[in-house]
């Protein structure tokens, strides 16, 4: 498989994604364009996180900024951003033309499951973390004060997203979450506790990730990276596809 193919999968996974988080938020609702897809929500006017367009063809995000701004107004939102692969050097010129600022950049990575060279005999094959745990213990990773990610997550059903953790004296300590979307197993929302890094958990759920995607006879893993993250994927065979940029828009 080349990485055109898998890059495909890393965006319409990353799509699916973003709109299941939107779409199941308060008041929350998807628009879907030629090349594009957008969640809104009301409830959450300065959340670009939840109020974003993912730009499945690049050269849709400049297409669809007028209505964009357009939909996000009418509903509030004040502040609201695209998804657009960063190697569209000509379409983000036109986005920071259009006012538009970039607010992060994260590579996304892939690979092919039978192509990794991981032994996954002992890893355990199944979910065993619920939406709340995965959601508080990325709010603690990343110092939320508010708990807005376990809000987040606790607005979709159980078995939406698969769960994963590893626990470290007796409570969760490191998760994942994966999505699976056509042959792809999607993986988000990894994160440890910082009083438990450097002990392999992360290693361990992303173990377990691989294995379920592997029960189900998946045959491709993608997911974005963090700063944190990215050696562990590299160690575990994934490969960079493509930079995926965040460009916001503010009232």
């Amino acid at each position: 498989m080349d990485d055109a193919e898998l890059k495909r999968r890393l965006w319409e996974g990353f799509a699916a994604l973003q709109t299941l988080l939107g779409g199941n938020a308060k008041n929350g609702f998807v628009i879907r364009r030629e090349g594009l897809l957008a969640s809104i929500v009301p409830s959450a006017p300065d959340s670009p996180a939840l109020n974003a367009a993912v730009a499945l063809d690049p050269a849709a995000a400049p297409r669809h900024l007028e209505e964009l701004e357009v939909r996000y107004g009418d509903a509030g939102v004040r502040r609201w951003a695209v998804w657009v692969d960063g190697a569209a050097r000509e379409v983000t010129s036109e986005l920071r033309h259009a006012n538009m600022a970039i607010a992060s950049a994260s590579p996304g990575m892939g690979a092919v499951l039978s192509e990794l060279k991981i032994d996954l005999s002992t890893a355990n094959p199944r979910p065993n973390a619920n939406l709340q745990q995965v959601g508080r213990v990325n709010d603690l990773a990343y110092g939320n004060v508010d708990s807005r990610l376990e809000r987040t997550l606790n607005t979709l059903d159980e078995g939406t997203l698969r769960g994963y953790r590893a626990d470290l004296n007796g409570a969760p300590a490191s998760v994942a979450l994966a999505l699976h979307h056509g042959q792809d197993c999607g993986v988000s929302f990894v994160a440890t506790i910082p009083q438990a890094r450097r002990h392999g958990l992360a290693t361990q759920v992303m173990r377990s990730a691989l294995a379920d995607a592997q029960r189900h006879q998946l045959t491709t893993i993608t997911l974005q990276a963090t700063e944190l993250g990215e050696r562990l994927y590299q160690q575990l065979g994934l490969r960079r596809l493509s930079p995926m940029e965040l460009w916001e828009r503010r009232r």
